[in-house]
Parts: C-alpha cells; sequence; structure tokens
C-alpha cells in the first residue's frame, strides 16, 4: 500500500487514489482518519455508509461481479476509474432533445417475453425460474429499457424482468425511424446474446422478425409482428 486518499481508502499507487480516482496528498502530508458518524445520526439523515472497496465509489452501489465494468445504477466506470455512460455505436442524441423522439406511426413490432428453465445452465435451487406466462410487450416508444426493476434507485424498465441474472440497465430495444427495430447492450453484467451468439457490450444490431435474445439466467425475447 502507498498510502491514503483524502477519502480514507488504502491506495496502491501515488498519484491517484486506486479505489476512488481522488487525487492523492502530497509526500509527507497524512490525511486526517475521518471521524465515524454514530450509526443512528447516520441513519436518522438518510446518508449512505461509506462505500467498501467492491462498492461504487459514485453512489454506493455494491459491484455486480469482480470483473463487471459499469455500476448498474449510475453507469460508473470501474475500469476507466471515472463516471461515464455505457458504449454505445449509436450517435449520441442532441443536447436539446428532452425526450426520445415519437415512434413511426408504421411501426408493428411486439416484443414475446418468456421464461425458458432449460438457459439455466447453473441453476440455484434458492432461486429457481418463475412459473410465469408468456408476456407480450407492444413496441411503441422509440426506446424501450430492458432489466430488473428497482425502486429504490428509481429504475423502471419498460420490460421489467424477474430474472436475477438481469442487470438493471441490461439493454435496450430501439425502434428506427424507418420502422425496423434494433438490439442496444448496455455493458450488462452477464452479457447478451442474439439468436445464440454473443452480443458485443455496448454494440447496436439491427433485428429481423423472429430473432430471439436471450440474456439473464432464462429470459427469451422474441420480436414479432403485431397482429
Amino acid at each position: 500500500m502507498t498510502g491514503t486518499c483524502p477519502a480514507g481508502h488504502p491506495s496502491d499507487d501515488s498519484d491517484y487514489c486506486s479505489v476512488c480516482g481522488a487525487a492523492m496528498p502530497a509526500a509527507g502530508v497524512a490525511p486526517l482518519p475521518p471521524r465515524p458518524a454514530p450509526a443512528t445520526t447516520v441513519a436518522a439523515q438518510g446518508v449512505r455508509p461509506r462505500p467498501g472497496p467492491r462498492d461504487c465509489p459514485a453512489c454506493g452501489e455494491p459491484r455486480a461481479a469482480s470483473d463487471a465494468r459499469y455500476c448498474e445504477v449510475c453507469r460508473y466506470d470501474f475500469v476507466a476509474g471515472a463516471p461515464g455512460r455505457p458504449p454505445t455505436a449509436a450517435a449520441p442524441a442532441p443536447a436539446s432533445a428532452a425526450a426520445p423522439a415519437p415512434a413511426p406511426a408504421s411501426a408493428k413490432w411486439q416484443l414475446v417475453v418468456t421464461v425458458d428453465p432449460s438457459l439455466d445452465t447453473e441453476p440455484d435451487p434458492a432461486t429457481p425460474p418463475p412459473a410465469e406466462p408468456e408476456r407480450i410487450f407492444p413496441v411503441e416508444a422509440s426506446e424501450m429499457l430492458v432489466g430488473r426493476r428497482d425502486d429504490r434507485q428509481q429504475i423502471r424498465p419498460a420490460v421489467a424482468l424477474h430474472d436475477p441474472g438481469a442487470s438493471r440497465r441490461h439493454a435496450r430495444f430501439l425502434l428506427e425511424r424507418d420502422g425496423t427495430v434494433s438490439l442496444h447492450d448496455l455493458g450488462s453484467t452477464n452479457g447478451t446474446k442474439l439468436n445464440g451468439q454473443d452480443v458485443v457490450s455496448g454494440s447496436v444490431r439491427p433485428l429481423k422478425e423472429d430473432d430471439e435474445v436471450t440474456l439473464g439466467r432464462w429470459t427469451r425475447i422474441r420480436l414479432r409482428p403485431r397482429p
């Protein structure tokens, strides 16, 4: 260990903290240890406890996996050590755009979401696949987020999954202006597959009728024309 950063993290680097990225104090100047607040005071004020070494330094959310690049809540980049949005192959939206563009009136697609226990290659008796019926989501918006719902973090995907292997912001379906649909992986922890093939993290893939997207432990999503 080289030293302790102003936030109290043990750092392996002498210039910037290897945990949170804060500038290290000048050599020979030891930072004062943070004064711990009483548990009752912290709870009463609603202050989030100081993140541990595997927690997100930006929001304190536990890291989904030791090799996960992005925080599932605030999209902090653990590799770059800085806040950031997930990699994307799509052109960024104009800064003046206050809301996603309306969906084309001619769009006639739907997402058919099913639970497929055969996809669960590492079953956990504590969390078996739910016995839920097929769910259908009309593709009526230009963007549809797919992932696990988290009311505490105000993450409410348009396609909410009951799958512990899915990220909160796992992927999104994009309805293009020409009426076609694309899949955008949002740097998810466990990845996404299209027709059984891995999707490059952050990439955008055009879809066609009956293409199948699999993700998480048991989620299968098929693109079909609306009746």
